[in-house]
């Protein structure tokens, strides 16, 4: 798979079979989250994060007069 990837000189895209990934997960009683980094010769030139709110978020209109 193709991704976009940023050395300091461009944007440029590359597969991913030639990057080293990792991912980390967070996972808490408001969200989960999933990060995954692209590193290429140690440096890291790609983040892909994926985010999973588990609830809504309260939203309440609010009137006040000025």
């Amino acid at each position: 798979m193709l991704i976009n990837i940023d050395r300091g000189h461009g944007i440029e895209q590359m597969d991913t079979d030639l990057l080293e990934d990792t991912s980390h997960v967070i996972d808490n009683d408001h969200e989960h989250t999933k990060v995954t980094e692209y590193r290429l010769d140690g440096q890291i030139v790609h983040r892909s994060v994926h985010v999973h709110l588990k609830h809504g978020l309260d939203a309440q209109p609010v009137a006040g007069a000025f």
